[in-house]
């Protein structure tokens, strides 16, 4: 598989994030309460962490190391945006 396919399927990975992280904006707006620090960390998160794992994919050399990372990348992304966030969100709440 070559860099530019990486590229792509990495990209897809981040417009997917981007919309999912998107409802969640909408959510938060639609609701009562106004947004806290602890509401916006799992978002703000997810993206830093997609930029990490995506700087890993392509400082590792063989093709086995780049398809590893990218599935290890999915699912944490999974869990993140399914509740682990939030969950880390709450930890640093101040309330």
């Amino acid at each position: 598989m070559s860099k530019k396919a990486f590229h792509i399927y990495n990209i897809i990975v981040l417009v997917l994030l981007l919309s999912f992280n998107l409802l969640v904006l909408f959510a938060f707006g639609i609701g009562e309460g106004g947004m806290r620090f602890s509401d916006w960390f799992p978002i703000v998160a997810s993206f830093i962490i997609w930029g990490i794992f995506y700087r890993i994919q392509f400082s590792r050399s063989t093709n086995t190391w780049r398809i590893s990372w990218f599935f290890i990348m999915l699912v944490f992304l999974f869990f993140w945006e399914t509740g682990l966030g939030a969950t880390f969100g709450k930890l640093f709440s101040l309330n």
